[in-house]
């Protein structure tokens, strides 16, 4: 009777880490559709804006500036876990690239708790951190993250992030893109835009200063709505794995419950029938 009982609190507590795994799924596919959308929109808007600004700067190139130090790298990782191998991936991507090598006169800010953590194992000193990275402070996060660049992109010679992008819904692939200085697309050089086509209300310095400024913050929004997109994907695949795993565990331990249930009856019945 013991072992019947004990099965069957298994049975319930497998039951309501279903629920939970199911809950998880649901809320992950929710958050990806409507960051999907504002991705879209983004990187149509970025493939309009840049080849602009990237035909202004070869035009009329800006003079450089004497850098303080090399690189800013911004790394982007997950707040949560309950995600699969994304936290792991994003690791071996920050361990092959955050050398003692490449950190010399260099400096670090972590997105997401995961990336902290990261820092934290790793002896690294984040210059800035942000946590509680959820879909619903995105915008705030970018645009605390925007001033911050701007205010330091001109101390340093380039401004890297290391992220995960979604290739497919059902792949990501951690990557590095530089937004600072903006460098143009190979398909960018091949069809160059006519300026002359353009009339100018202000300035040829003040239009590149504020597509500058627009570009640059569209780019950290869209870095860090992909990383979340990727985030909200592995989680998904991973709480689906898990659903199916406990699906199929619940139907075993079911199956055995009958089982042990059935044979206790035919016993007791066997003891009942000889003893007449």
């Amino acid at each position: 009777m013991s072992q019947l009982i004990q099965l069957k609190h298994r049975i319930k507590a497998i039951a309501a880490i279903k629920k939970i795994t199911q809950t998880m799924r649901l809320i992950s596919m929710s958050s990806h559709s409507k960051l999907k959308k504002q991705s879209d929109a983004m990187q149509h808007l970025k493939n309009e804006v840049k080849p602009l600004l990237c035909a202004i700067a070869q035009k009329h190139k800006p003079e450089k500036q004497i850098a303080t130090y090399k690189t800013l790298y911004i790394v982007f990782a997950a707040e949560k876990g309950l995600c699969g191998t994304f936290n792991n991936t994003m690791y071996a991507y920050f361990n092959k690239h955050l050398t003692s090598q490449n950190l010399q006169n260099s400096h670090v800010i972590s997105i997401g708790k995961k990336a902290t953590t990261y820092l934290e194992q790793k002896n690294i000193q984040p210059l800035m951190q942000f946590d509680k990275v959820l879909p619903n402070k995105l915008e705030s996060i970018a645009n605390d993250l925007y001033e911050k660049v701007l205010e330091l992109h001109k101390d340093y010679e380039e401004v890297v992030c290391f992220y995960s992008y979604p290739k497919t819904f059902f792949l990501q692939e951690a990557q590095s893109t530089t937004i600072v200085p903006i460098n143009p697309d190979p398909c960018e050089t091949k069809d160059q835009l006519n300026l002359d086509l353009y009339e100018w209300p202000q300035s040829v310095e003040e239009v590149a200063h504020s597509l500058f400024h627009t570009l640059l913050k569209m780019n950290i929004l869209l870095i860090l709505t992909n990383s979340m997109l990727s985030e909200q994907s592995a989680r998904f695949l991973s709480m689906d794995n898990a659903t199916r795993s406990a699906d199929n565990l619940q139907k075993s331990m079911k199956l055995s419950f009958n089982k042990m249930r059935q044979a206790k009856i035919t016993r007791e019945l066997i003891e009942l029938i000889s003893s007449f």
